[in-house]
């Protein structure tokens, strides 16, 4: 596998850290076999501290979900990789990724698809990220490989 940014590093949105950490949750086997896959197969994930904050709001507020145990896990779980300096792999500031999230979101889409999808959509095309850890079909509409391909295409 060679190692270039856009081809061995997958970003995670926030439906892929539910699934994981909610052992209820309908994705939660399908999360553990794509994580283990991009374990297996060394590949870096970013998971971008906005969706960290969708994630947690999600698992603590869901009518259905209910689970402010979990969001707080999640919370202490990223606060404890916070200082980990990895600079090849951080989404920072100055890529201009709030600038074109801002062009990319448009207020006609699907309500399904809130400002985060499109967060994650800019961050993925200004670092050069090709693949999402995530099951909506929103990110392959726009150009990205969902990572569940990435299980499938090796089965090929």
């Amino acid at each position: 596998m060679t190692n270039t940014r856009g081809n061995d590093t997958v970003v995670v949105d926030s439906d892929a850290l539910i699934g994981l950490i909610n052992e209820k949750d309908d994705l939660h086997k399908r999360c553990l076999n794509v994580a283990s896959y991009l374990a297996k197969n060394s590949f870096a994930t970013v998971v971008p501290y906005p969706i960290i904050l969708e994630a947690a709001t999600t698992l603590a507020k869901d009518k259905t979900i209910r689970r402010p145990d979990l969001a707080k896990k999640l919370l202490r779980d990223y606060a404890k990789t916070e200082n980990i300096n990895i600079v090849c792999l951080s989404i920072k500031n100055d890529d201009n990724i709030a600038k074109l999230t801002a062009k990319l979101y448009t207020p006609r889409t699907s309500k399904k698809n809130s400002p985060f999808d499109f967060y994650v959509l800019a961050a993925a095309k200004k670092t050069g990220i090709g693949t999402v850890f995530s099951f909506d079909s929103f990110y392959s509409k726009n150009g990205l490989k969902l990572a569940e391909e990435l299980l499938e295409e090796n089965r090929s």
